[in-house]
């Protein structure tokens, strides 16, 4: 994937699959890890990633949300949002009703 080209619903998705793969994997520590500091140790890990990937996501959301309420109201100067310190450009749909007009 070439990252310069990385937009708003790719870094969604991507966060999305990396807290499903962490819930495999923290379902496969308790299954297959005997030693319990092992186990709390990757526990710890993949809560982490579940954590970040949630937070990102949600603060990714929201950007979307109001780049959305920008665009609709006629101000489409700034249409990237954060994600993991990365910007990323949130495609705007070209049919969006604009307020006031």
């Amino acid at each position: 994937m070439d990252l310069s080209s990385f937009d708003a619903q790719s870094a969604r998705d991507i966060s999305l699959w990396a807290m499903v793969a962490s819930v495999v994997g923290v379902l496969l520590v308790l299954k297959f890890v005997s030693s319990l500091v092992t186990k709390l140790l990757l526990l710890a890990v993949f809560g982490a990633v579940i954590w970040f990937g949630f937070n990102e996501r949600d603060s990714l959301s929201t950007c979307i949300g109001e780049i959305t309420a920008k665009v609709q109201a006629g101000d489409s100067s700034d249409v990237t949002c954060s994600f993991f310190g990365r910007d990323v450009t949130v495609k705007i749909p070209e049919n969006l009703p604009q307020v006031g007009g």
